[in-house]
C-alpha cells in the first residue's frame, strides 16, 4: 500500500480549511450565495461533533443524513466521522420499506434532517424511533426528540468554551484509523432490498489521490459547482476530491436552477448525470429556432456540423468560423469557462457526446460502483477517447473475467456488505477480485468499453438472452425519446416502453410552446412513423431475437418523485414494469 498523506477525511477536511487563501464553500438560498470561510467551517464541525459525543454518540455507531446537498450535510458527516461513527445517506423519496430496512440494517441511532416537512408522509411515522433527530432548516416543525441544527451548533460551542473538550477533537482525529468505516452507501435497490456497502477512509483517500492526476485543479484559480445529490456515492466523493483540492465548493439549490448558475459562477469543475447533459444539448440545439436570415442558416449549418463531424484536434476552417459565431456563445451560455465536465452513472448517448465535444465542451465520460468509491475507470483531461469508460485508475488491477464480467481489485474496493455475509460471499473472486456484475471489453490500447449489465440480461420464453441497456441507449438517440426501456424476460420476443420527450416532440411538430399539448404529441402520425422507422433503423444492428418487434408510448413525465427514477436519474426497471403492466401486456396481446 502506498503511503497515505492523511488517515481520514475528517483530518484532511481540517487541514483544508486551514489552508491560506482557502476560499470557503458557497450555498445558493433565495437566488443568493452565501460564504462559509475555512474558519466557519471549522467551527461549526467541531461545534457539531462535540453536541452529537455530549448526547451520547459512540464509535461504530450509525448516523443518518436525510437532506438536500448543502454544506451542512458535508459538516454532519465531518462532525460523525470526528466521533469515529458512520455516516448512512438517505435519499428523501425513499420507500417506507427500503428506509426501515435501512435504517435496521446499520443500526441509525440519530438521524439528520432538513425539514420534516420535505420527508414523504409514511417516513413521518419513523421519526420517534430514533434517539435525536436534527432539524437543518430553521423554520422546519420539530418533533419532540429533536433539536434545530443551529441550537445543536451552539450547545456545542458552549461545551468547547467550557474546556470540556479542550484536545478532545485533536485526539479524535488522530485515533481514526484509514481501514476505519466512514460510511455505510447503500445501493438504490431498484430490484429487491438494498444492500449498504461499508466504505473506509482508505478507500476514498486512496480514490481522490490518484483522480489529482487526471483532474488537476489549482485553488488559486478554480471553482467546482455541485449539483447532484452528495448522499450518492458519486457526488459524495466529488466534493472531497474538491476538498483535496482546496478549490471553492458551490452547492447549487436545485439542478432547475442549473442555467442562471452556470452564467451566476462560470465553474470550472463539474460532475453531471446523462441526462443533465441532455438537457443541454436539447437547448443547444434548439438556438437557431428563433433566429432568422444568415444568422439561422449559420447557427443550423454549425449545429448540423458539430452532429455529425468525428471529434478531432485538427479543426478545419469552416469549424474554426463556426467556433468564432456560434459555438463560442454556447459555451458562454454554460459559463465558458470549463477544464472538465465529468458524466457518470451511465453511458451517454453517443450522438450527444459527440455534439458537445465539436462545440468544445470538455465532456469526460468515466465508470464506477458504489462498491468501488466509485470510479474503476475514466477519461481524463488530457487523454479522453469519446465512446469509452477510460482507463483503469493506475491503481487498480482490472480484468475481464467469465462472461466478459468486469472484475476489479485495489485499495478503493470495498471489504463487502454491512451484516450480509452470505451475499459477500458471493460477490468476490476465490483470488479477491470483485464482481462488477457489468460486462466490458479492453480494446487494443488499454480503453475500457462497457457493453451492458449481467443482472440485467433479459431471457426471452424461447431462451435467448438481450442485454438491454445498449438497446435502449440506441432508441433514445431519437429526438422525441426521453427514455426507453427494453422489454423481454420470459417474453416470446422484445418490446420496449418508450417515454416521450415534450420538447423534441414540440420541435418535429414545429409548433409553439402554446399550441404544443402531450395529447397532440402522442396522437401525430408524424412523430410515431418517425419513432417507427428509427426502431427499423436499429434491429438491423440487433440479432434477430433481439429486434424491437413492437413499442408503446408513454406521455408521463419520468421524475424520481414519482419513484420511476433512482436518484442518479436511472429507470427502476421494476417500478416502471409494474406501474405500465397494462400497457405492456397489450404488447403481447396477439
Amino acid at each position: 500500500m502506498e503511503p497515505l498523506q492523511f488517515n481520514s477525511l475528517a483530518g484532511m477536511f481540517f487541514s483544508v480549511c486551514a489552508r491560506h487563501g482557502f476560499g470557503g464553500w458557497y450555498k445558493r438560498i433565495d437566488s443568493q450565495w452565501v460564504h462559509y470561510s475555512g474558519n466557519e467551517l471549522r467551527d461549526t464541525a467541531i461545534s457539531v461533533a462535540v453536541a452529537l459525543n455530549s448526547r451520547g454518540l459512540g464509535a461504530r455507531e450509525s448516523v443518518g443524513i436525510i437532506a438536500p446537498s448543502s454544506p451542512e450535510w458535508i459538516l454532519a458527516d465531518i462532525a460523525i466521522q470526528i466521533n469515529h461513527a458512520r455516516t448512512v445517506p438517505l435519499f428523501p423519496n425513499i420507500s417506507s420499506e427500503n428506509f426501515q430496512f435501512q435504517c435496521d440494517n446499520s443500526e441509525v441511532k440519530i438521524l439528520f434532517v432538513n425539514s420534516v416537512a420535505e420527508l414523504e408522509d409514511p417516513l413521518k411515522q419513523f421519526l420517534g424511533q430514533f434517539k435525536l433527530v436534527i432539524c437543518i432548516d430553521p423554520k422546519s416543525s420539530l418533533p419532540e426528540n429533536a433539536i434545530y441544527w443551529n441550537d445543536l451548533i451552539d450547545e456545542g460551542r458552549r461545551l468547547c468554551e467550557q474546556g470540556k473538550y479542550f484536545s478532545w477533537v485533536d485526539d479524535q482525529i488522530q485515533m481514526i484509523h484509514p481501514d476505519d468505516i466512514f460510511s455505510i452507501i447503500y445501493t438504490s435497490g431498484s430490484m429487491g432490498l438494498p444492500k449498504g456497502a461499508d466504505l473506509t477512509h482508505r478507500n476514498m483517500l486512496v480514490q481522490i489521490a490518484h483522480l489529482r492526476n487526471l483532474y488537476p485543479m489549482d485553488a488559486r484559480t478554480d471553482r467546482a459547482l455541485t449539483v447532484l445529490p452528495v448522499a450518492h456515492v458519486l457526488e459524495r466523493m466529488v466534493v472531497f476530491f474538491y476538498m483535496l483540492n482546496a478549490v471553492p465548493i458551490y452547492f447549487a439549490d436545485s439542478p432547475k436552477n442549473l442555467a442562471i448558475i452556470l452564467k451566476e459562477i462560470k465553474p470550472t469543475g463539474m460532475v453531471v448525470v446523462p441526462r443533465i447533459l441532455e438537457r443541454l444539448y436539447e437547448s443547444m440545439t434548439a438556438a437557431g429556432g428563433n433566429a432568422r436570415g444568415l444568422k439561422r442558416y449559420l447557427i443550423n449549418n454549425a449545429i448540423k456540423i458539430a452532429k455529425i463531424a468525428p471529434p478531432s484536434e485538427h479543426r478545419s476552417i469552416i469549424y474554426k468560423l463556426y467556433d468564432k459565431l456560434v459555438y463560442r456563445k454556447m459555451r458562454n451560455a454554460i459559463g465558458g469557462n470549463f477544464k472538465f465536465i465529468v458524466s457518470g452513472s451511465s453511458a451517454l448517448n453517443k450522438s450527444i457526446l459527440r455534439f458537445l465535444l465539436n462545440v468544445g465542451i470538455p465532456i469526460r465520460e468515466g465508470y464506477g460502483m458504489t462498491e468501488c468509491s466509485p470510479v474503476v475507470s475514466a477519461n481524463s483531461i488530457a487523454d479522453n477517447r469519446p465512446g469509452s469508460i477510460g482507463k483503469p485508475l493506475d491503481y487498480l488491477d482490472v480484468k475481464i473475467g467469465e462472461n466478459s464480467e468486469i472484475l476489479v481489485k485495489g485499495e478503493s474496493v470495498f471489504q463487502g456488505y454491512h451484516g450480509m455475509p452470505e451475499i459477500n460471499s458471493q460477490v468476490f473472486t476465490d483470488d479477491g477480485y470483485y464482481k462488477t456484475g457489468d460486462q466490458g471489453f479492453f480494446d487494443e490500447d488499454g480503453y475500457l468499453n462497457f457493453t451492458g449489465r449481467i443482472k440485467e440480461l433479459l431471457k426471452t420464453s424461447t431462451g435467448k438472452y438481450v442485454s438491454p441497456n445498449p438497446i435502449e441507449l440506441e432508441i433514445s438517440r431519437h429526438p422525441v425519446v426521453e427514455q426507453a426501456l427494453v422489454i423481454a424476460n420470459d417474453r416470446k420476443f422484445a418490446s420496449v416502453v418508450i417515454w416521450l420527450n415534450p420538447e423534441g416532440a414540440r420541435r418535429m411538430l414545429r409548433i409553439s410552446h402554446e399550441e404544443f399539448s402531450i395529447e397532440k404529441a402522442m396522437t401525430s402520425v408524424r412523430i410515431r412513423e418517425s419513432i417507427n422507422r428509427h426502431i427499423t433503423k436499429v434491429n438491423r444492428k440487433l440479432n434477430h431475437w433481439e429486434q424491437i418487434r413492437k413499442w408503446t408510448l408513454i406521455g408521463d413525465e419520468l421524475t424520481i418523485e414519482s419513484g420511476l427514477l433512482t436518484p442518479t436519474l436511472k429507470i427502476r426497471r421494476a417500478v416502471a414494469e409494474a406501474r405500465y403492466a397494462e400497457e405492456i401486456e397489450k404488447m403481447y396481446e396477439n
